[in-house]
Formats: structure tokens, C-alpha cells, sequence
């Protein structure tokens, strides 16, 4: 055999996956396959059913669009995840926990050995990996709930979320959910039970990894995700419903334990991630709102240098995200409700401000508090606002929010903090606190005393919540001892001196948010000599 047919016999050899030592057989450099419209709902190609065209499909860091047949192809390594954007005028398949099925893992050789279970060798890649998509009329108006931090430690408070949460929702039109991080708090092995409770939900419901979603035994990112990736698929995604295109991203950036034998995090995206989202977005719509939902903020007020609340290369996101008008940010993480709009003082190059709606934990202050007359205790977050969830609306591109206390009727979305319901008239200094629960710069507060003129109040640009610093003091021992009040964004302050006379005063709070819901609250006082 002469040289150049060696050369090109062993290049054959290579490229076929076998070595001097016999078969590779996982040494696969691409897949193909194609997405297909799945018309008897089996989640398997039949001969009828017909490839759709212009689909994206990604390996997590290039994006492709299917030809006419619906075909594709794209590069793989020994850690891949292939997944499918549905178009709005199509559906996911789901499971029989409702989780949506839009991806295929390829790790031919499974997980490392882990404290909680990872995936499975997956073998070689099957001949064609296809993706099906159900037919359906695309939606001029849809609802998704959203909220973070279910974060149950243990089977008691996976049963708090069950009773508080998960009941509520079940009996809650929307058209799916999204669950914004830490859906665990360290303990992996309560996924089970959660997707199963989950799955009464009757819907698709998307969730994100959160930092406590993390495998810290892998002590780093390359397999930090495995047992969430058994069950959810990629930490980073994308689908369209109506005229919204959602990006569900990954921005935990594990960096392992430190010397002290503690794990740490910061908040940022990967560069890889970077390069999906840049070839995701070249293909969107730019007509189309864009949603982001991650579990980390962007920005968060007051606490700017710290890396573990703030989404560090936040500026070439907002590059990337330039071109498009509408742009919301969904993240959880906080245990706290506020709402940012940021512009160009933050690295957003556009003139639309983003806005970042940093969404209620489901937990509230981790399942912390006295406990109500069902026995789950009251986890009113550190901002003093009731644990629950966020309704978004949307109607074509645009949206209205709105934020739902768990277990209260939706028109409780303030606390009128102070004055104590009874105060001296001798005291110098009487002020009016509001905790607006979801409140924020676009919103506007107004009081009354009795039939008096509305009077506008003052947004503090960030406060500590009364109320909860005194259910801390009052209830010794049923928070953990870490947890402490947190200025928040969302209370507003006026100056009763002068305005109170001895006697019984009806205090009417009244606020209107960008949306135009308007809400009111009311306190009854006493001023005593």
C-alpha cells in the first residue's frame, strides 16, 4: 500500500471511530436529524408525519435553521445537548410530569460518580436524533406564572410548598410556569417528589438552575449540573410563545470550595452561553418581545460590588441584546420582590430600559416565621412582603405584571407599617410607611386622612421593612439566626406631623403601578394626649 493510501486509509479509519486498539465507538463529531410535526402526540416520527422548515435547533453554542425537509445537522462532543426553539404555532411534548420534551443528551459516558444521581452512559448517538412538535394555533394572549426559591431543605418544607404554593397554582389559569432557580436548597434527591407534585399542575412547567441546584461535590461547572440535567435537560434555552421569545439562561458560575472548605459562586454568564444567545437572537424577530429568566439579577440595588447578586458580564448581554426594543428580565435569588429598569446607566446601549422584575421566593424567607393556623410557617420575605407569585399577561408583544400573595386575596398588595395603631400626640416626629409590595419607580402612592386631599408620598430609594424587623424580634427562634431585614425599593414615607389631632383617624392608602392597577389599603388610628 502506498503512502498516500495509508494516509488516507487511517484518516478513514479515524474519522469511523477506530483506533490502533480496535472501535471508538463514541468518537462521533456531528448529529442529524429532523424536526417534525408530531401529529398523533407519540412523540416518535411516523411515516405521515412531515418535517417543519426554519426550526432552530442548537448544541448549546451554534444555532441552525432546518431546510425544507426539517432537517439538520450540527457538531457534537462527548457532552452535548441538542435541543429544539418551538415556533409559537407549535406545542412541546410533554412528559407525564408535564415537563416539557424538546432536547437529547448525548454523554456517551454518563456522569462522574456523584452524591446525587447524575445521568446514564447514553451510548452512541442514534442515526437521526429528531425533535417533534405539535401543531397548534399560535396564542394572541397568553399567562405565565413565575416565582423563585421553592428551596425546600427536607420533606417537611416540600411539603410547606405543597399546602401554600402548589395548591394555589393548581386551581390557577395560566398557560405554564416558570420556576426561576433554587428549586432545591443543596438536596437533590427531593427532585422526585417535587416533579411529581409539580405535575398536578396540568401544565408545562420550565425550571431554572439556581445555585443551590448545584452538584458542589463536582467541585466546578463541567459537572456541577448533572443531577438537574437527568431531569430537566440544558440549564440554557429558548422557545417562542405568541409574540414573545423566551431565553431561559444559566448564569451560576461555579467556582468549587474554597480553602476554608466553603463552595462559592458568582453571578455571570459562560462564554459559551454568550455565543448561543448572539446566535439564538440572530434568528428572533426583532418585532418580537424578548423574556429572559435566569435565577441571579442583573443588578441589584444597593449591593453593586457583590458578585454573587449581580450578573457580572451583564454589558455584552445588553450588546447582544441591542437590536431588540422589549426586553424583559426575569430572576429570582433574592428572596426579596423589586423592579429595575435598566438603561444606559447600567450598559444598556438601547434607549428602552430592560426591565428586570426580580420575582417573589416561593419560600419567602426559607420557610422561616411563626407558624399560621395550617402550621406553615408565615415566610414573609426580608422585605417584609408575603411570599407567592407573579402573574405576566401577555397580548401580542405587550404585557401587563402583577404580583399575587400566597393565600391572600389579590388585592393585598400593601402594608401600611406606621404609624402604630396607637400613638401620643406628643411625639415629635409621626411618619407614614408604606410597603407597596410589588411597587416601584413607575409607581405612584398617594394618602388621605379621613376626607382630606390626596396627599403624594415619597419613594425611599432603599429602606428597611418595620414590620418585619419586628416579627424577627418577636418570634425568636423560628428564622434562621442569619436572616435579617434587607432594604428594599418598595416603600414610600410622608410626614404626619402636624396633620393628626387627638382622636380616631382613618388613614387611606392609594396606589396606582405602571399598569394602571390601582390598589388601596386603610388604617384605622388613635392619637391620645
Amino acid at each position: 500500500m502506498d503512502t498516500l493510501l495509508k494516509l488516507t486509509f487511517s484518516l478513514f479509519l479515524l474519522l469511523s471511530g477506530y483506533s490502533a486498539a480496535g472501535p471508538t465507538a463514541f468518537a462521533q463529531s456531528s448529529a442529524s436529524g429532523v424536526v417534525f410535526e408530531d401529529l398523533n402526540e407519540n412523540g416518535t416520527r411516523d411515516k405521515d408525519e412531515p418535517g417543519i422548515e426554519g426550526v432552530m435547533v442548537s448544541n448549546q453554542k451554534d444555532v441552525v435553521l432546518t431546510d425544507r425537509d426539517g432537517r439538520y445537522s450540527l457538531p457534537v462532543t462527548n457532552q452535548t445537548l441538542l435541543f429544539v426553539t418551538k415556533p409559537a404555532s407549535y406545542r412541546f411534548h410533554l412528559n407525564e410530569l408535564n415537563l416539557p420534551q424538546f432536547y437529547y443528551i448525548h454523554q456517551p459516558e454518563g456522569s462522574p460518580v456523584l452524591n446525587f444521581h447524575g445521568l446514564e452512559p447514553t451510548g452512541p448517538l442514534p442515526n437521526s436524533v429528531d425533535f417533534g412538535l405539535i401543531p397548534s394555533e399560535k396564542k394572541e394572549t397568553f399567562t405565565v406564572i413565575t416565582y423563585g426559591d421553592p428551596q425546600p431543605r427536607n420533606d417537611t418544607e416540600l411539603s410547606y410548598y405543597r399546602d401554600k404554593i402548589v395548591n394555589e397554582l393548581a386551581v390557577t389559569d395560566s398557560d405554564f410556569v416558570m420556576v426561576l432557580g433554587d428549586i432545591m436548597y443543596d438536596d437533590l434527591s427531593l427532585y422526585d417528589r417535587y416533579n411529581s407534585l409539580m405535575s398536578k399542575l396540568n401544565q408545562p412547567v420550565f425550571n431554572v438552575y439556581g445555585n443551590h441546584d448545584i452538584n458542589f461535590d463536582a467541585d466546578g461547572n463541567e459537572f456541577g449540573r448533572e443531577t438537574f440535567k437527568r431531569h430537566y435537560g440544558p440549564s440554557f434555552y429558548s422557545f417562542e410563545e405568541g409574540d414573545v421569545h423566551f431565553l431561559v439562561l444559566d448564569n451560576i458560575d461555579y467556582l468549587g470550595y474554597n480553602e476554608e472548605g466553603d463552595s462559592q459562586y458568582k453571578g455571570g454568564i459562560s462564554p459559551q452561553q454568550m455565543t448561543w444567545i448572539r446566535n439564538n437572537l440572530n434568528h428572533a424577530d426583532k418585532d418580537k418581545r424578548i423574556v429572559l429568566a435566569a435565577h441571579i439579577p442583573l443588578h441589584t440595588p444597593g449591593l453593586e460590588d457583590v458578585d454573587v447578586v449581580n450578573t457580572e458580564n451583564r454589558k455584552k448581554l445588553f450588546e447582544i441584546l441591542d437590536p431588540f426594543d422589549d426586553v424583559i428580565f426575569l430572576a429570582g435569588h433574592m428572596h426579596t420582590n423589586f423592579h429595575s429598569f435598566l438603561g444606559q446607566d447600567f450598559g444598556r446601549t438601547n434607549a428602552n430600559p430592560v426591565h428586570q422584575i426580580i420575582t417573589s421566593a416561593a419560600s419567602g424567607s426559607w420557610w422561616g416565621g411563626p407558624k399560621d393556623e395550617n402550621g406553615i410557617p408565615v415566610s414573609t420575605q426580608r422585605d417584609g412582603a408575603p411570599n407567592g407569585y407573579h402573574v405576566i399577561e401577555f397580548s401580542g408583544a405587550d404585557y401587563i405584571e402583577y404580583y399575587k400573595p400566597a393565600g391572600k386575596d389579590s388585592s393585598y398588595q400593601m402594608r401600611i407599617e406606621s404609624p402604630e395603631p396607637e400613638i401620643r400626640l406628643r411625639d415629635d416626629n409621626t411618619e407614614l410607611l408604606v410597603n407597596v409590595f410589588n411597587g416601584s419607580e413607575k409607581s405612584e402612592v398617594r394618602y388621605k386622612i379621613n376626607r382630606s386631599d390626596w396627599i403624594t408620598m415619597d419613594r425611599l430609594d432603599l429602606a428597611v421593612s418595620p414590620f418585619f424587623k419586628s416579627l424577627l424580634e418577636q418570634n425568636p427562634g423560628t428564622f434562621a439566626s442569619w436572616i435579617q431585614p434587607v432594604r428594599t425599593t418598595h416603600i414610600w414615607r410622608a410626614d404626619l406631623t402636624g396633620h393628626l389631632t387627638v382622636g380616631t383617624h382613618r388613614i387611606t392608602v392609594r396606589t396606582e403601578d405602571q399598569f394602571g392597577h390601582i390598589y388601596t389599603g386603610i388604617k384605622v388610628i388613635e392619637v391620645k394626649e
